[in-house]
Formats: C-alpha cells, structure tokens, sequence
C-alpha cells in the first residue's frame, strides 16, 4: 500500500515538473500585393490581379530540436476598399472540382499558385488551382502533389463579409484538413511556404464582357480607394505540433501595400 503511494506521488510529480507546451518558434511571414496599385474608385472600382505570399523564412528553429507542426486554421483579412463580384460569375462545386476540375464551367477557375510542405523526412511541392464557390461564398482550393506522396485535397475558403470592422472588410477562412496537417505516418507538415495569385479578370457571358450601365466592365476582384496610401491586410493563423490537430499556438501578422487615390 506504502509503495503504491509512493509511486502515485512521484509520477504525480514527474507530470508536475513536465514543461507545457509552447508557442512554435518559427515565425510567420506575410507578403503580396495587388496590381495595379493605383485605386478606382467607388463609381468606378479598378480590377486588380492579387498576390498572396504565406511563408516562413526558416522552420529550423522548430524541425532542429524535433518539433515539427502544421497550420491548422487560417484567416486572411482584406481592408474596406477592396471589392469583389465572386456572386455575379461561374463557380464549381468542391465535389465537382475533387473529382474531376475539367468539368467545372469556364470561367469558375479563378487563379493558381504554389505551396511547399515540410516534416521531418517530408519535402513536398504542390500546385494549387482555385475555383469560385456558388453563391458567393468563397473559393475551393485544389491541392495536388505527386512526389513524394500522392495527394489530391480540395480545401474550401469561406468569404465573409464584415460590415463592423473599421479596417477590414472581408475575410477568407480555411481549415486544413487532418490528411494534410499529417499525409504521411510520424509526419506533422508546416506549410513552409504559399503563394497564390488572382489575374485580372472579367465576368463574361456568351464568350462577351458583360458591362455596367455606364460601359464599365464588371471585374472579379477589384479596389474602390486609396484614402491612407496603403492598403492593410492581416494573417491570423492557428497551429498544432500534434497528431490530434490540437490548436498549441496562433500568430498574427499585418502586411500593408502602397497605393495611390486613382479617379
């Protein structure tokens, strides 16, 4: 009985002494920008391509003392004077774009990009292609990789709008799915680096533009001002180094591009 209290007592101390976990140490990077960076206005919004870069310089910090971890949430936020039509053109359904993108209507697919996922033992590149999603509701990310692990994921972004926020006025939210946060056993992937980018485009109907009363062409994505010289952004991202996906810690990052007051 003694001893069965004692070895209570000192795994009851050894679970005391045993450090919580911490906040990676990995820090999260942001960059992008939009083109061009002179503004329209509201009578007349601007289209734009967009860019957005999600990175870190390094992940040694964490993978040098066997930390690995992966992002498990993500939020980018875009500022007031931005806009965007995404109700008013095509969209695919993410079952559609996961089985087979090549029956999405012209015109759903709505930019590309890149990603690069590292683990201990895991070095992976991937292509990502975006399609809009029905009803405004954001975008549907599919992620392809073929070396050294097949992979075939469809990642939905949900577009919300903010009407209360002084700053920012929408926002795109993604969670990364479980077989991605660990697609291989013993492996937690850190998105080492993402980059996408949206091109200038216009809603067609019939393979011609469709245009607003006043002649103007309807874009996908476009700005309505310049009052401060920049436009602010932010990142805010949640992440686990555990298998159950467990939230361990979050960063957030704000990113500001130049621009100028166009007419």
């Amino acid at each position: 009985m003694r001893l069965a209290r004692i070895l209570v007592l000192a795994v009851t101390a050894a679970l005391a002494a045993a450090p919580a976990a911490s906040a990676i140490e990995s820090i999260q990077q942001v960059d992008g920008g939009a083109v061009p960076n002179v503004s329209g206005t509201k009578a007349r919004p601007r289209a734009i391509a967009l860019t957005v870069h999600l990175y870190f310089d390094s992940i040694a910090p964490d993978l040098d003392r066997q930390v690995q971890f992966a992002t498990t949430h993500g939020e980018i936020f875009f500022p007031k004077e931005g806009l965007t039509n995404n109700r008013l053109f095509p969209s695919c359904a993410p079952v559609t774009v996961l089985t087979d993108e090549r029956r999405c209507p012209a015109g759903s697919r709505i930019g590309s990009g890149t990603a690069r996922g590292v683990g201990l033992g895991l070095d992976e590149d991937v292509r990502l292609t975006l399609f809009n999603l029905p009803d405004g509701k954001g975008d549907a990310v599919l992620v392809v990789g073929s070396s050294p692990l097949i992979i075939r994921e469809v990642v939905p972004v949900t577009l919300t709008i903010l009407k209360d926020d002084p700053i920012y006025r929408y926002r795109l939210a993604f969670d990364v799915p479980r077989d991605l946060q660990s697609p291989a056993p013993g492996v937690i992937a850190a998105i080492k680096d993402l980059r996408v980018t949206v091109p200038i485009q216009y809603l067609r109907r019939g393979g011609r533009y469709v245009k607003k009363k006043n002649g103007q062409r309807i874009p996908y994505i476009a700005t309505t001002g310049c009052k401060a010289g920049f436009w602010q952004a932010k990142y805010v991202a949640s992440y686990t180094t555990s298998f159950d996906g467990a939230v361990e810690s979050t960063q957030t990052v704000e990113h500001t591009v130049p621009c100028a007051q166009g007419r």
